[in-house]
């Protein structure tokens, strides 16, 4: 009998990985999942509507962010926050540097 390669196994175990997602996709666009989230949203934007219609003719300020119902979740913490900082800041460090580098081989060479 021939053993299995680790190759083969992990092709047929990846396989099987994007069998399960396929499947859970189907089952959830079959269910109607993705009409009924698009649905909920037409709703909500009909009455998002109809409040700025009314504001509207009451004469009230209006402001279009009022309106939008954003489903942005911040999963940001303070890891994050660092990590951004850390990364802007090593932006702007090589941009000036390389603008910096530039500009010396500008005066060299032109």
């Amino acid at each position: 009998m021939k053993k299995e390669s680790k190759k083969s196994k992990y092709f047929f175990r990846t396989l099987f990985g994007f069998l399960v997602v396929f499947v859970a996709l189907l089952i959830a666009f079959e269910s109607g999942y993705y009409e009924s989230r698009m649905s909920n949203r037409a709703v909500l934007t009909k009455e998002a509507m109809d409040r700025f219609e009314s504001d509207v003719e009451e004469g009230k300020v209006v402001d279009i962010e009022d309106y939008l119902k954003s489903d942005r979740v911040d999963y940001s913490n303070g890891i994050t926050k660092l990590g951004n900082k850390i990364s802007n800041g090593i932006s702007k460090i090589m941009t000036n540097g390389l603008s910096g580098l530039f500009e010396a081989l500008k005066g060299l060479f032109w």
